[in-house]
């Protein structure tokens, strides 16, 4: 060792210059890894938000159709009602079915017309969940009758 740097002699120095370069290289390395990190992560969160930006329009989009689609049904299931009403006998049983079909037409109708999609969804689920035999029975009519439809 010189004494009076304190250092090896020779070849010592030259590894400790070396290490000090690989050590220097190695810094660089890693600086630039967090640089790359840090924009890939960037870009990550700019596209999460434009996919993000994309999926409320499209739910914007089908909910304003869900809505036309239901309160057109709700003013056919009106129509309906009053084309019932008028061509149905007034007496007996037969008056009295017709009567009853129309006014559950018309709150029908009324109900499609004035409710959003959120507070129909809401509806169902309380209603499957209050009588589940009976919904999925009639999830099986509905899908024969599709079937059958498709079918032709």
């Amino acid at each position: 060792m010189d004494p009076q740097t304190r250092q090896p002699y020779g070849e010592y120095t030259e590894d400790k210059n070396t290490a000090q370069k690989v050590g220097d290289k190695v810094a660089q390395a890693a600086d630039d890894a967090r640089s790359k990190t840090s924009e890939v992560i960037d870009t990550a969160k700019m596209k999460a938000g434009d996919a993000l930006d994309s999926a409320r329009q499209a739910t914007a989009t089908a909910s304003d159709k869900a809505t036309d689609v239901m309160s057109t049904a709700g003013d056919k299931m009106t129509t309906l009602a009053q084309t019932v009403r008028e061509k149905a006998p007034v007496e007996g049983r037969a008056g009295e079915v017709a009567y009853t079909a129309a006014e559950t037409l018309e709150r029908g109708g009324r109900y499609l017309q004035e409710a959003d999609p959120q507070m129909v969804r809401t509806d169902l689920e309380r209603i499957i969940r209050q009588h589940p035999i009976e919904s999925m029975l009639v999830g099986l009519g509905l899908g024969y009758l599709l079937a059958r439809t498709m079918r032709r």
